[in-house]
């Protein structure tokens, strides 16, 4: 029989059975764990790089026989993973937020399931959506909300913030004092260490006048990184804030870019510099970003497929666009889709100016509802050392918008909008 019986080897076993409380009954050896292997790598435990061992298509295992904080940091501090962790305060929405990406990008939820070794009682189950970056990588992206006990669900989303490429908090509605209480253990978490991690994103579900100050409060004198996001209410802006944050990191070159400290340089905390300026559209080619998938509202339907008459539509409304003096990109998308209708320039540009521009409209809607402006179709030009970025909706169709970027040295903003005028008045008779 060439397959090999072997008993599950838990994480770091060899270095923690001396330190099992001696009250406890020790009858794992009388009824182990086993499976059955038919590969020598397997056997000898150097088959994957992965956190746990892979028994389906959407669950793992990890047998440990110490406590599930310290076997995920064991893991981590071994493998050193990419990963964005989320974190809730003062709400529950991690974990929709990662359902509804992994919907959009049809991957499925996985499970992490961390077993007792021997017994195979389940002491914690943590979710994550794993999302291609390039052929034959992949990112996970998990939530703190875990299936365990209180003492360990907190130990472990400590784990997860403090050694992830990304730590974002989702914060809901508290009042100040609330707000406060509810980020000092992760303050404390930040000044005691091991803390790896230099980034970390906050992201606002509800009005929080006190957050930047607190935010800004948060790292210390850690040399962490902390940002606070507009307010959101919709999972589409969410999420557009977080791929957008993970894309700036990965866009910086390996001379701008922060290193990472292991864990066990934690004492020395040097300061961190901020990000680089971003990078033009040729700089994103090898750093593989994230891309963002199109994100549907809460409870929304499925939008139907466009019919061959609006695509018509469309096309010939972006050929007229692209004939304006200067005009290098432009795309027309579904604002809550963050999905291109139409594109005229480089065809890798249509989602990023899909998905960008998404982001621009809900940050400009966001300041005129913060500023007591009312609700708000923004209809925009940014001015860039070398270029122009229009963003302005459809006329008659408020959630469509163009996204155009405009060459300043062959083009001029004032007469692009007074072409743009035009185009919108052909677009608006070939539609009656």
């Amino acid at each position: 029989m060439s397959d090999i019986l072997q008993e599950r080897r838990p994480f770091g076993a060899s270095a923690v059975h001396a330190r099992r409380p001696s009250a406890e009954p020790d009858t794992e050896l009388l009824s182990p764990a086993t499976q059955i292997v038919g590969d020598k790598d397997v056997y000898l435990g150097n088959a994957s790089s992965d956190i746990g061992r892979r028994i389906a298509d959407d669950q793992l295992e990890l047998f440990v026989v110490c406590h599930p904080a310290e076997a995920m940091q064991q893991q981590f501090a071994q493998l050193a993973p990419d990963f964005i962790a989320i974190h809730d305060i003062g709400t529950t929405s991690s974990a929709r937020l990662l359902a509804a990406v992994a919907t959009a990008s049809s991957r499925k939820l996985q499970k992490l399931v961390i077993r007792r070794q021997g017994y195979g009682v389940a002491l914690a189950t943590l979710q994550f959506v794993e999302l291609p970056l390039q052929p034959g990588r992949s990112l996970r992206v998990y939530t703190t909300q875990i299936d365990a006990d209180t003492q360990t669900r907190h130990q472990l989303a400590q784990v997860l913030l403090a050694h992830s490429r990304l730590a974002v908090v989702m914060v809901g509605e508290l009042p100040p004092h609330a707000l406060g209480s509810s980020l000092q253990p992760l303050r404390e978490a930040i000044a005691t260490g091991p803390w790896p991690n230099r980034q970390v994103l906050m992201v606002p579900l509800a009005s929080a006048a006190t957050l930047p100050a607190q935010a800004a409060a948060l790292a210390g004198h850690s040399g962490v990184i902390v940002r606070t996001t507009p307010q959101v209410g919709r999972t589409a802006d969410a999420w557009s804030f977080i791929s957008g944050a993970w894309n700036r990191l990965n866009s910086q070159t390996p001379e701008t870019q922060a290193p990472r400290p292991a864990a066990t340089m934690a004492a020395a905390k040097p300061a961190i510099p901020e990000f680089a300026a971003p990078p033009t559209a040729a700089a994103y080619a090898p750093t593989q970003p994230l891309e963002l998938s199109p994100m549907p509202s809460t409870g929304a339907q499925p939008a139907a497929p466009q019919s061959a008459s609006s695509t018509a539509l469309w096309n010939d409304y972006v050929k007229r666009c692209a004939a304006i003096k200067g005009v290098t990109e432009c795309c027309v998308f579904d604002i809550d889709l963050q999905r291109s209708l139409a594109h005229s320039g480089t065809q890798r540009m249509a989602d990023r100016l899909a998905a960008k521009g998404a982001m621009l409209h809900a940050v400009m809607s966001d300041s005129a509802s913060v500023l007591g402006l009312g609700p708000a179709n923004p209809d925009a030009a940014i001015t860039l050392d070398q270029h122009y970025l229009l963003l302005r909706p459809m006329p008659g169709r408020p959630r469509i918008a163009l996204h155009m970027v405009i060459d300043r040295s062959h083009g001029n903003i004032g007469l692009a909008r007074a072409q743009l005028h035009q185009i919108d008045q052909a677009l608006l008779d070939d539609a009656a």
